[in-house]
C-alpha cells in the first residue's frame, strides 16, 4: 500500500507517484494545492472507474475531507454487492445508485486521518477493495 502521511514537518513528499499510464484516478484541479512536489494524495474530489477486466484491488492516498466517486462498470453476471467499509469513522459510504445500464456508482468520504477499505463482496472472495490511506493536511 502506497504511504500517505509524512512525519518531520511534512518535508517528506506524500506517496511515489506512480507511471502515469498506470494512474486510474481522475485527480481534482486542486490536487497538489500544498505546493510540495511529488504530492499525490488527491484533494477534494476524485473518480475511480473499475471494470471486470480490471485488477480487484485499488490503492488511493486522500486528504482528509475528499469525496471519492467509484464508477463500477456493470457486472456480466448480476449486481454488484453492497459496499462496506472497514471503519465508517474513517471513510463513510454516503450514497450507492446503479443505472438503468447497470453502472453503479458509489460515493465515499474520507472523514479522518488512517487507513481503510471499502469492499464489494463477502470478505472470503471480495469482488472488487478500494484501500483508501487517508493523510491530514500539512501543517504550514
Amino acid at each position: 500500500m502506497t504511504a500517505c502521511g509524512g512525519s518531520g514537518g511534512g518535508s517528506h513528499p506524500d506517496a511515489t507517484p506512480p507511471p502515469p499510464s498506470a494512474d486510474p484516478v481522475t485527480r481534482s484541479p486542486s490536487e497538489g494545492s500544498s505546493g510540495t512536489p511529488g504530492t499525490r494524495c488527491v484533494t477534494g474530489a476524485a473518480t475511480v472507474s473499475h471494470s471486470s477486466g480490471d485488477a480487484s484491488v485499488r490503492d488511493l492516498c486522500v486528504r482528509s475531507g475528499t469525496t471519492v466517486t467509484v464508477i463500477l462498470a456493470r457486472r456480466p453476471r448480476g449486481t454488484w454487492p453492497q459496499p462496506r467499509t472497514s471503519n465508517p469513522m474513517l471513510a463513510l459510504v454516503t450514497s450507492t445508485a446503479t443505472d438503468g445500464t447497470g453502472v453503479t456508482r458509489v460515493t465515499v468520504r474520507a472523514a479522518r486521518t488512517g487507513s481503510v477499505t471499502v469492499t464489494w463482496g463477502p470478505d472470503s472472495a471480495p469482488v472488487f477493495t478500494l484501500r483508501l490511506s487517508v493523510a491530514a493536511y500539512p501543517v504550514q
